[in-house]
């Protein structure tokens, strides 16, 4: 009797509960890439293109109880072209200079919530997306998102929103691999990362996040967001928003990579808001000094990790974070229908000088998104655009001509292009 009872239970549970009131959704994804540049031609790169065909299964159990649930997601990744000597795009799986599909269960974590009036609590073990959580990050633009191992918990009181988690491992969005942590350098295991925001949001215009993390004995970012938006006519809004980031290197940071000791980053943006369009401007400097070399703001947290900073700085095609660097940033975008998001950017990098030689930097480009109201779910991506840079010697550092009579100009094309279509199965 005692068996018949449990298996009873055990069938209400998942009748009622996770089974029950669970969904699949079934996400079909083209991604193309292409990049130009030329910027590491001394190593023997020259131009890299990829092509993939990616399926993803995200399952959903529904709560039971109202506490408890799961999420597992699979992700396949299918090489449909690549350029020779391949050097992996962050779209297939790099085997020695030869371009692998891969497939991998990039998701499996059970969650736990508790909720009262404005109060909520939530916690999620095991493999799970932390997307711009405390200092980590993922990114979805590719073939399959990245994944992290991690107890993470996120609460909110009010206007009140706090995270924490500690992560061990991470699964790259190129890779089946499950990786653990290590240092840039010595190649010294890292036992975990910590990560924690608190964002204080008192009406829906103003918003101010506190961020801190670090990889154990390595590498410590403290930082600060701030966003508000100021309407004062119709459909019209000044739009600002600026950050300011530390890194720190802690007693197991070797100073061979990024910077010696310490880097700062600020950042800071004006936009107009005006009906369906918008316009801004944005600046950035960047301190990183780093002995024997250009130091630049390491935003990574070592081997196998992604970090990130919200600013303009980390560009589609260079990223202007070098030691001295000051950055010029202008963007317009415009809904020219419902679902159609036009917009054209451009950044320019000026004030960095590597053993006595000016650098400069910049590029352009245009991007165009459609989410069609007459097919639920489709999206489609287009950006594309050139990027001027510097090209670099064997020790990763700038290519100088000879006598330090200026630099060697690096330049290219890049692109993205996907569709993605979701379907819920049940």
């Amino acid at each position: 009797m005692a068996a018949a009872m449990l298996l009873h239970v055990s069938g209400s549970v998942f009748a009622n509960g996770l089974l029950g009131a669970s969904h699949l959704d079934l996400t079909l994804k083209n991604v193309g890439l292409i990049n130009t540049t030329d910027q590491l031609s001394d190593r023997g790169v020259g131009d890299q293109v990829a092509w993939a065909q990616a399926l993803h299964l995200d399952w959903q159990s529904g709560w039971y109880r109202d506490v408890v649930s799961v999420n597992a997601a699979w992700y396949g990744v299918t090489k449909l072209y690549a350029s020779d000597n391949f050097m992996g795009r962050d779209l297939l799986r790099d085997n020695q200079g030869h371009a692998e599909g891969f497939n991998k269960l990039g998701q499996l974590y059970l969650k736990t919530r508790w909720e009262q009036r404005d109060q909520r609590l939530q916690m999620n073990l095991g493999w799970q997306p932390l997307a711009k959580f405390g200092v980590l990050n993922i990114t979805r633009s590719r073939g399959a998102p990245d994944s992290w191992e991690a107890v993470s918990v996120d609460g909110t009181a009010g206007p009140l929103r706090a995270r924490a988690a500690v992560t061990r491992r991470f699964s790259e969005r190129d890779s089946p691999e499950k990786s653990r942590f290590y240092t840039l350098s010595g190649n010294k295991s890292i036992g975990y990362i910590a990560t924690g925001d608190l964002t204080w949001t008192p009406r829906p215009e103003t918003s101010v996040r506190l961020v801190a993390g670090g990889s154990e004995d390595y590498l410590l970012r403290q930082g600060i967001e701030v966003s508000h938006r100021w309407p004062f006519a119709d459909e019209v809004a000044l739009l600002s928003r600026g950050v300011f980031y530390y890194n720190r290197g802690l007693s197991e940071w070797e100073g061979a990579r990024g910077f010696t000791h310490s880097a700062q980053h600020i950042y800071g943006q004006l936009g107009l808001q005006y009906g369906d369009g918008e316009t801004g401007i944005g600046w950035s400097k960047t301190r990183a000094k780093l002995e024997g070399g250009l130091g630049h703001f390491y935003w990574h947290f070592g081997k196998n990790t992604r970090g990130f900073i919200n600013s303009a700085a980390d560009g589609e095609g260079n990223d202007y974070i070098n030691d001295g660097e000051q950055m010029i940033y202008l963007y317009s975008q415009y809904h020219l229908a419902p679902g159609l998001l036009a917009g054209v950017y451009g950044n320019y990098g000026y004030n960095v000088r590597y053993q006595g030689v000016a650098l400069h930097e910049w590029e352009y480009g245009a991007f165009a998104s459609w989410e069609p109201e007459s097919v639920k779910n489709l999206r489609l991506f287009l950006g594309l655009g050139p990027s001027y840079s510097w090209k670099l010697d064997r020790r990763n550092q700038p290519s100088l001509a000879a006598e330090g009579k200026g630099f060697h100009r690096a330049k290219g094309l890049g692109g993205l292009m996907s569709i993605e279509y979701r379907l819920g199965l049940f």
